[in-house]
């Protein structure tokens, strides 16, 4: 079922590492040089020193030795990079300023090096870190750079919008959600990562607005993977606004992939009320799937019980969902199990092919054999056919009595030939001896 497509979907966002910055859902920077790649190059075993003391984790020596690079050898073609990484390393070694200064050089002599985006980006970001330390101009940088997200349509320096994002989220908690507000509100393509960060910032926040906020997203971004992430973020809130806004969607999208959605986010919510909610909607006239996906969900759980689930057999028409609902309650075996699948079986009101449906789940059963036996006088030929084949499969004493007892009685000698068949490949003693007195009675 495709609802189980999404149930892998969102297992898959939750085990997402975000080693790069876990307050983000996106990528940020490099973390990790490339290999040395010009062995004639004169910055060549420099670069390797420092690219080895940056993985060891020596972040001080990783930056002096990328400073050296730059200072050295700055036709080299290490250098263009060599800055950005000794911004990185004093980043990670917690001395902001000089990480700064690294960066804000880089740009300045090298604005063509290929880590320029990553720098942009790592840049706001620690300025975020700064205005947080209480530093005036950090704040006005990232303030600008954070209100530059809700407006640019270019495609340029998004990853540096995003962290802009992240680091007004870090500095400033409460200034974050109207900010949010017209992100979300943009619809150009290029601001889909962008628009995936907010949401994530905006589900740790709480409140319904946080919930109609997502409601908006989850109905009207054009991006799917965007309306996706929203209704997730819906399941995660699990509060009554949340139920509210999945209920919505579930009712009322025109999109069949957002109502699945929906449907299994009230399904992993798990309250009374959303299970109340997929109860009521897979007794209703919605498109067969979906119900089918409804009931699938609610079989999951034993919360609602036996009863709610033998209860929509009997209120459904649907003879797929009928044949569904009738395997969710196969798959709880025991006596009450026997004894419903017996009165279907037995029930001359029921599809017949619901009945063969019935009959062969309760021939599935372990347990089922002494019902399969009671059963058989009860149904009419067509059935009886089927039973004593399923009888024949058991292979007990029981079984073995059913046989002989058709086959010496029967009034139907078509069955009471198969029945003799049966009993013929029957190894056990009183076989050959029924079959010796039906021959010479």
């Amino acid at each position: 079922m495709k609802v189980m497509l999404f149930a892998v979907a969102l297992s898959a966002m939750l085990s997402v590492d975000y080693t790069q910055d876990p307050s983000s859902m996106v990528r940020r920077w490099a973390t990790t040089p490339q290999p040395a790649w010009q062995d004639a190059d004169p910055a060549d075993s420099l670069y390797r020193a420092a690219r080895r003391a940056l993985t060891q984790k020596e972040y001080e020596t990783a930056a002096r030795l990328f400073e050296s690079i730059a200072s050295r050898f700055p036709k080299s073609e290490y250098a263009p990079d060599a800055l950005y990484w000794k911004g990185f390393a004093l980043y990670r070694a917690g001395i902001l300023d000089d990480a700064v200064d690294a960066l804000e050089s880089q740009g300045k002599r090298y604005p063509n090096a290929g880590t320029r985006g990553d720098a942009e980006a790592l840049l706001i970001r620690i300025k975020g870190e700064q205005a947080k330390r209480g530093d005036a101009t950090a704040q006005r940088d990232v303030n600008s750079a954070a209100q530059g997200t809700a407006g640019d349509k270019s495609c340029r320096d998004m990853e540096m919008q995003v962290a802009a994002l992240d680091a007004l989220q870090q500095m400033d908690n409460e200034r974050v959600v109207p900010l949010l507000k017209k992100v979300l509100a943009r619809r150009d393509a290029c601001s889909t990562s962008l628009r995936k960060n907010a949401l994530f910032i905006l589900a740790q926040k709480s409140g319904s607005e946080r919930e109609k906020m997502l409601l908006d997203v989850a109905k009207g971004d054009p991006n799917p993977e965007v309306r996706q992430d929203a209704v997730f973020h819906l399941s995660q809130a699990k509060s009554d606004a949340a139920v509210d806004a999945l209920e919505d969607l579930l009712l009322h999208s025109d999109e069949r992939g957002v109502r699945q959605n929906a449907l299994f986010a009230l399904a992993q919510i798990g309250t009374e009320r959303a299970r109340k909610i997929l109860r009521v909607f897979a007794l209703s006239d919605a498109p067969v799937p979906l119900r089918d996906d409804a009931i699938f969900q609610l079989a999951q759980t034993h919360d609602d019980g036996d009863a709610w689930i033998k209860d929509a057999y009997a209120k459904v028409s649907d003879q797929k969902l009928r044949s569904d609902i009738m395997f969710h309650i196969a798959s709880r075996p025991g006596p009450e199990t026997n004894k419903w699948l017996t009165g279907v079986i037995v029930d001359p009101k029921e599809n017949i092919e619901q009945r063969k449906n019935a009959l062969f789940h309760l021939a599935s059963s372990k347990s089922g054999g002494t019902e399969l036996t009671d059963v058989y006088d009860r149904v009419p030929v067509q059935l009886k056919k089927e039973i004593l084949f399923h009888i024949a499969q058991r292979h007990d004493a029981a079984s073995l009595d059913k046989l002989i007892a058709i086959a010496k009685s029967d009034p139907s000698p078509e069955l009471r030939k198969d029945a003799l068949f049966h009993i013929s490949q029957s190894k056990d003693p009183r076989a050959l001896k029924a079959l010796e007195e039906i021959v010479t009675p």
